[in-house]
């Protein structure tokens, strides 16, 4: 059965572009979430880190990457700091807070006592928006559904400090006004060209780990699978095969008109990313492998089409 592209909405994810959606709205400029994802890169390309203990892989990279990339693209002016320690750091978010909102993150949503199941989030990298500093809490927008929420310094800074894998802890996004705004031909080649240098990255060690990339990352993911039959699964059924999915269905529509035969192979890997995912789900842990190396295949396919 051929299925054709159907819009989708009630996405969880894309949390720091989510953030800098916000922060942009703020100051009265107004994008598609979709787009903006896109744009950032992170739409594009499969990451799996081979730490020897979980399956970490997904569709994207590093999120925080991903934003520079988006603000440098669009031309706004913007920092993305860290600190040393609770004082520098509240020192300089009081200070942000003075010309609107900013973003906080990537921090460790395992301390974000506002959700009732933090504590199964715990190592788990996040964004929120900071709306205001009060002297016990700080009041946030969280992309995962808490509006206008408090939340206890004490909670704020445990999660704000614990660096999951930025190398920034503390991390601070200020987004200042857009300079000369792009032309659409820019943002369309700036956005192939990331795409194509996401999906053929050559293999890289980050803290001692292999962070392995492309349909070479999708195939290893495929053979460990049936290496490690005990080992569980994580959170593949409860964030990456959805937020992939996610992203290979926005990257067909970002895709379609200039590119439809590259759009068209997005959305089989899309379909793909689904049946990962029921497969996971139905506890079917024998057919991973293989749907994996059809994702490989399609991946390999759809690099050809971005030429």
């Amino acid at each position: 059965m051929t299925l054709a592209p159907v819009p989708f909405e009630g996405r969880m994810s894309y949390c720091l572009i989510k953030c800098m959606q916000m922060v942009l709205a703020a100051q009265g400029q107004r994008y598609d979430l979709p787009w903006l994802e896109c744009v950032s890169g992170q739409a594009f390309g499969f990451i799996y880190a081979r730490d020897g203990e979980h399956f970490l892989a997904l569709t994207g990279d590093r999120y925080h990457l991903a934003g520079e990339h988006l603000l440098q693209t669009l031309h706004y002016t913007y920092s993305y700091t860290g600190s040393a320690d609770n004082t520098e750091a509240l020192a300089r978010l009081e200070d942000a807070l003075t010309h609107g909102p900013v973003v906080a993150g990537m921090l460790d949503a395992g301390y974000l006592s506002y959700d009732p199941a933090h504590q199964s989030h715990r190592n788990s990298d996040h964004a929120i928006v900071v709306l205001g500093l009060q002297e016990k809490a700080v009041v946030v927008h969280d992309p995962e559904g808490y509006v206008a929420v408090p939340l206890p310094l004490e909670d704020f800074l445990a999660a704000w400090q614990r660096d999951v894998y930025t190398g920034k802890p503390y991390g601070l996004w200020q987004i200042g006004p857009q300079g000369t705004a792009p032309t659409d031909e820019t943002i369309w080649e700036q956005t192939l060209a990331l795409a194509r240098a996401n999906l053929t990255h050559p293999t890289e060690t980050l803290d001692g780990t292999p962070i392995l990339y492309g349909p070479d990352a999708i195939r290893q993911l495929a053979d460990d699978l049936r290496t490690w039959p005990e080992r569980p699964l994580g959170g593949m059924p409860y964030f990456q095969w959805q937020v992939s999915a996610q992203r290979c269905l926005d990257s067909s529509y970002f895709l379609q008109e200039q590119l439809p035969h590259a759009a068209a192979i997005r959305w089989e890997e899309c379909q793909l990313y689904g049946q990962l995912q029921y497969a996971s789900a139905a506890n079917a842990r024998a057919t991973l492998p293989e749907l994996l190396e059809r994702l490989a295949d399609a991946e390999a396919r759809f690099i050809a089409a971005l030429g």
